[in-house]
């Protein structure tokens, strides 16, 4: 795997997507993602951007308290809790879990399927987060910007996106001149 690539497509030539790293990646967002709990050695704290049970503080209070497993037990008779997933690499630990209440938020009658969350957790805490950057090469023999998108958590979901993104903007544009080669 790499940190950068070049993706064309040859139906629309003079057009590129670039992946880089994301440099400035955030945690994993969004309302409909499960709560997170971010556990860097003997403390713990709520990850920001992603669903916040009205029992937050609580829970955290039980999570100080209680050891792993009556924690684990905890969240399943006091909070309705089917799923607790654990994705860690050296110094930090990420604890996502469903509640009842984030279930019925996302609409899920069933237990939950964090797989992908833990996959976007994973690429998070291995900085495998890129960019793609939309470019369309001019008569003036320059690349130029045309789009952008960041946060894309995970080498082949950014290359998917690269080549969805080119495809979206290049077959927008109006025909342009080619420069000769």
């Amino acid at each position: 795997m790499t940190d950068h690539e070049i993706v064309t497509d040859d139906r629309y030539p003079g057009w590129r997507a670039r992946i880089v790293a994301d440099a400035e990646a955030g945690q994993p967002w969004g309302d409909a993602l499960a709560p997170a709990l971010l556990v860097e050695r003997d403390h713990a704290a709520w990850a920001s951007e992603v669903y916040q049970s009205k029992d937050a503080d609580r829970i955290l209070q039980a999570w100080r308290r209680l050891d792993p497993q009556v924690f684990q037990r905890y969240l399943r008779l006091a909070h309705g809790t089917t799923v607790i997933e654990q994705v860690s690499e050296r110094n930090l630990t990420v604890i996502t879990f469903d509640t009842a209440g984030y279930r019925e938020h996302v609409g899920i009658s069933g237990p939950a399927d964090l797989r992908g969350e833990c996959i976007d957790w994973r690429a998070w805490l291995d900085g495998d987060v890129y960019e793609v950057i939309v470019e369309q090469h001019t008569a003036d023999r320059c690349w130029v910007h045309q789009d952008a998108l960041c946060g894309l958590y995970g080498w082949a979901y950014a290359q998917q996106t690269a080549l969805d993104l080119l495809t979206e903007n290049a077959a927008a544009a109006p025909a342009q001149p080619q420069p000769a080669s």
